[in-house]
């Protein structure tokens, strides 16, 4: 496994790790991130149990993620671009009120300086 390939498993890992229901189990992941899972599975050259080893889920787990990724490519939900992870940067003291990009009902990003809001808004386009 290449080191490059190393990190992406990683990065995957940890997003997998952000769909983990407090028992443990995996719950609402991102038609993104499964497309990326899959892309991945389809180029692995080891061993499945390794690939799913690396992400830290079970060979169930993997073979659901497989499913839903076909499933969604046959929608040609697949054409999604990839994921670019974004520098989340802390709060300044001064107390200015931030601005709020609201992704969903649940979630929403906070952004204290408008660089920082054109910066991700050019990586997520």
């Amino acid at each position: 496994m290449t080191e490059q390939n190393h990190d992406h498993l990683i990065v995957l890992k940890k997003r997998l790790s952000t769909c983990r229901s407090p028992k443990g189990s995996l719950v609402s992941i991102p038609d993104d991130l499964i497309i990326e899972i899959v892309r991945s599975w389809e180029k692995w050259t080891g061993s499945s149990k390794a690939l799913y080893a690396a992400l830290g889920i079970k060979k169930e787990q993997l073979a659901c993620i497989i499913n839903k990724g076909k499933r969604l490519s046959k929608e040609h939900k697949d054409k999604l671009g990839p994921f670019t992870p974004v520098e989340v940067k802390s709060q300044p003291c001064d107390g200015k009120t931030p601005m709020v990009l609201s992704l969903d009902k649940k979630k929403s990003i906070r952004f204290y300086q408008v660089n920082d809001l054109i910066e991700f808004l050019k990586k997520s386009a």
